[in-house]
């Protein structure tokens, strides 16, 4: 059956068409074609994608269309198991399942801002020309380097550079000749407009007179650069003329309506195959850096595309991989670069590392001289990234009181940009132990005194990231119930219950369920609750209660208890609270305080008693 949106009058979001594709498929068939699977009672049960296992513990529903695995635990619905098995990004996911179920789906500009079916084909259309001209002029550049008298100088270089024949041939490097309009001169011949050549970024105006075009790129050597679907996307060209000053050693294909450089990776298809077995990515910064890692059979390396590196690419890559390693030069400039990078993984939470090659090396050089071997031995020596920032910066320090301060403030944007309570800790440590100065100390000099957790009114910390521990909560143990058994949801609703929850995503999961049950006429079916949970986190804890949820006898009797006990637990320690902000009142000498926080004590007594929860006195 093929289902269609192109018809639709009105502007599709993504929202819209992930629902549409995920009433069109079925979780068990997707899963099952890549995991095979058994029937276990109502679940399919499997040995797990995402981790090495023995024992199957991947769960499969049919009913909820979720999945979730007892041993690692990954879960979510038919979207999120796609994006993370192909390491695809969200709406790339959508369409792999579109394009496979046969479910037409509209332009991607048409996704994204709801232009209208015509505007869309137009925009279809002209993609379709551009790939068409760039895979044309690949195959041009490939013949020009392997059939043509003036490639013999790209044949030359690369025999000196040591890339092996089957890397050039699978990679289908080219040539572009050094005359001014030879590529041009081609697409005339070709029958193809030197404009949609312009669009494509192969071929330039000249600023002195409108009429004349010339290529973008001469006498360099080719590499073709691909987007997901193998599709010739742009180029980048490395100088080949010892003499050519003024002209960058390398060119890249300009931004265009297939090419975003700040979005994709070079050879990030071929590294996101590799990173399924190790998911340890490394990322280096040249062509042929890249390409001297595929000589020696290694395929777990991706590079920019002569750009610095953007948030975007590190998404792509903490999908692909749990750590990115960063193999640049080995020169000041590398690790300067390096470090620069730094304050992006930090903020997005991607664990990276970085390697020194010794002598200023690059990685070409080091793998042509020393081996792959050689290059395994210096990963496994691998330094967290933000230790090196901070060795160097410490390693500044000039031994005076006002270097102290100069080195923390130099190292101010990096705990500005760190999340991680583990690296922060391990950082302060560092500078404690250099500078012989307290953690505190440190921490009140970067500021941290006043951004620490915001606090209850009487002085206790309120938690900003909740943690659902291996021993169930109460929280975790009320919010099972309500996943089970939704007819209890009406129980916690008419409670104080919700207002007591200090485990974040249960509460989310929680106000989400309550939410769901209040809609008119609206059922709580597992996808619309999954659907408008807010983040991943949340929708993975909530596939595991639903596939992990056991018989209960006497649900109504427990869920009665627990939410007694949650409330008479928020009672009890605003009690304490209140008592402690008694005792600080007396010792100020603030009668009014002191007034007001007998009446509040009073009255939780009071409020105590009607939850059943003895006084502290009795």
């Amino acid at each position: 059956m093929i289902t269609s949106v192109r018809s639709a009058p009105h502007s599709v979001n993504t929202s819209d068409l992930a629902t549409l594709v995920k009433q069109s498929v079925d979780i068990v068939d997707v899963i099952g074609q890549v995991v095979p699977l058994r029937r276990s009672g109502s679940r399919h049960v499997g040995l797990c994608p995402f981790h090495q296992e023995k024992t199957p513990s991947f769960h499969v529903d049919s009913t909820s269309q979720l999945y979730h695995c007892f041993g690692c635990g990954i879960g979510g619905d038919v979207l999120s198991f796609v994006m993370k098995y192909q390491n695809l990004p969200f709406i790339d996911a959508v369409r792999h399942l579109a394009d496979r179920y046969h479910i037409a789906l509209p332009d991607e500009t048409h996704v994204n801002r709801g232009y209208h079916a015509g505007t869309s084909e137009a925009a279809r259309n002209e993609k379709e020309e551009l790939y068409a001209v760039l895979q044309m002029s690949g195959d041009y550049y490939y013949s020009q380097l392997h059939h043509h008298e003036t490639g013999q100088i790209s044949r030359e270089y690369l025999a000196r550079r040591g890339l092996p024949a089957e890397v050039v041939e699978t990679e289908r490097l080219g040539y572009a000749p050094p005359e001014w309009d030879s590529l041009c001169r081609y697409m005339k011949k070709s029958g193809i407009s030197l404009e949609l050549g312009i669009k494509a970024g192969l071929v330039a105006r000249s600023s002195k007179d409108s009429t004349r075009f010339y290529d973008r790129f001469r006498n360099r050597l080719i590499f073709p650069i691909r987007d997901d679907r193998g599709r010739i996307v742009g180029f980048g060209g490395r100088i080949l003329s010892s003499d050519a000053e003024g002209e960058p050693k390398y060119l890249n294909s300009p931004e265009t309506p297939v090419y975003q450089k700040g979005r994709m990776l070079y050879q990030m298809s071929r590294a996101r195959e590799a990173c399924r077995e190790v998911r340890q990515v490394v990322l280096v910064e040249g062509y042929m850096d890249l390409l001297a890692f595929h000589a020696q059979g290694f395929y777990r390396v991706a590079a920019t595309l002569g750009t610095a590196l953007t948030v975007q690419q590190i998404r792509l890559l903490a999908r692909m991989a749990d750590e990115v390693v960063l193999a640049y030069d080995g020169d000041d400039a590398g690790e300067k670069a390096m470090i620069r990078s730094l304050s992006l993984f930090l903020q997005e939470s991607v664990p990276v590392s970085s390697i020194l090659f010794p002598g200023g090396m690059d990685p070409d050089d080091f793998l042509r001289e020393h081996g792959l071997e050689a290059f395994e031995a210096l990963v496994r020596k691998r330094q967290d990234l933000g230790i090196l920032a901070v060795r160097k910066a410490l390693d500044r320090w000039d031994g005076s009181i006002a270097g102290k301060s100069t080195v923390i403030a130099e190292l101010q944007s990096l705990f500005e940009a760190v999340r991680q309570p583990l690296l922060r800790s391990e950082y302060l440590r560092l500078i404690s132990d250099r500078l012989a100065l307290s953690e505190k100390t440190i921490e009140c000099q970067l500021g941290y005194g006043r951004k620490r957790l915001p606090k209850s009114p009487v002085g206790r910390p309120v938690p900003l990231v909740a943690t659902v521990d291996e021993t169930p909560s109460l929280e975790e143990r009320i919010v099972r119930l309500m996943i089970k058994y939704p007819e209890l949801v009406e129980e916690v609703k008419t409670s104080r219950a919700l207002e007591c929850f200090r485990e974040l995503r249960l509460k989310k999961l929680a106000e989400t369920l309550v939410a769901r049950s209040s809609e008119a006429s609206a059922s709580i079916s597992p996808i619309p609750v999954y659907d408008q949970l807010p983040d991943e986190e949340t929708k993975g804890l909530y596939a595991r209660f639903l596939l992990d949820s056991g018989e209960i006898h006497e649900a109504r009797i427990h869920m009665r208890d627990w939410l007694e006990a949650l409330v008479g637990r928020e009672k009890k320690l605003e009690c304490s609270d209140l008592r402690e902000a008694l005792r600080q009142a007396e010792q100020l000498g603030d009668r009014d305080q002191v007034k007001c926080l007998l009446a509040r004590l009073q009255e939780l007594g009071i409020r105590r008693k009607r939850v059943g929860i003895p006084s502290e006195n009795n």
